[in-house]
């Protein structure tokens, strides 16, 4: 079931507005999301699938583009939330529950998979139920549903196939690109400054030690904390 407390706003994304009605179960749209969702490449025809789809969101943009496109979540309640946000938006989308591309066979022109990617503090994930703490939490390394989509995605791409792997600074972000740049060819496409989620400011020693080891990026600018966010398209090598 929903929670009590919904919302309706709405989303531009590359000029194109969705609605979206939103609810405490499942994790709002983000500026860091936003930064990823403006580098997304979507051609009418094209089959897209959208992991870790959340509200809909990368989902309904995709189907408004002219995509055919499939999506998955963990969370039940994600799977009903984006299906109800796709008729919102006059959209069809083949949603399942499942993780990363769940029972979806074949081949996908388009893999969008904006994934928790951050490292989360273990006392503040406790504080927060694994349920909450689950929807940004990316493992003890922050990247590990990202290295997991790196490992799975190649049996679901063609010659001229693109994923769009968002990797952010709160992560060991150096293993992902590794782990890419041995498997794919890789080009980045975006990035920028984004302001870090005020969980960084309230656990400000624990990231400055990984800081210092060179893990992970954080850097102040005037008061406020900021990582790095890239968007890289990824390809088989050929």
């Amino acid at each position: 079931m929903f929670a009590e407390h919904t919302e309706l706003r709405q989303i531009t994304i590359q000029g194109t507005t969705l609605t979206l009605e939103l609810n405490e179960q499942v994790f709002a749209p983000s500026k860091n999301g936003s930064f990823y969702a403006n580098t997304l490449q979507i051609h009418p025809g094209d089959r897209v699938i959208d992991i870790g789809t959340g509200s809909g969101v990368l989902a309904i943009y995709a189907a408004l583009q002219g995509g055919q496109v499939c999506a998955t979540d963990i969370e039940a309640e994600a799977v009903e939330l984006a299906t109800k946000n796709c008729a919102l938006n006059k959209v069809q989308a083949d949603i399942r529950q499942g993780s990363l591309f769940s029972d979806f066979s074949g081949t996908f022109d388009v893999i969008a998979a904006n994934l928790p990617n951050e490292i989360v503090p273990p006392v503040y994930a406790d504080k927060l139920g694994k349920h909450a703490a689950e929807t940004f939490d990316g493992g003890e390394k922050g990247n590990k549903f990202i290295l997991e989509l790196l490992e799975i995605s190649k049996k679901y791409m063609h010659a001229n196939s693109r994923l769009y792997l968002p990797v952010h600074s709160l992560t060991d972000y150096h293993e992902v690109l590794q782990a890419a740049l041995s498997q794919y060819q890789v080009r980045l496409l975006a990035l920028a400054n984004l302001p870090a989620k005020e969980f960084v400011q309230q656990h400000l020693d624990y990231y400055l030690a990984m800081n210092e080891q060179g893990i992970i990026k954080i850097f102040k600018k005037g008061d406020q904390w900021h990582t790095h966010g890239y968007v890289y398209e990824v390809m088989l090598a050929s």
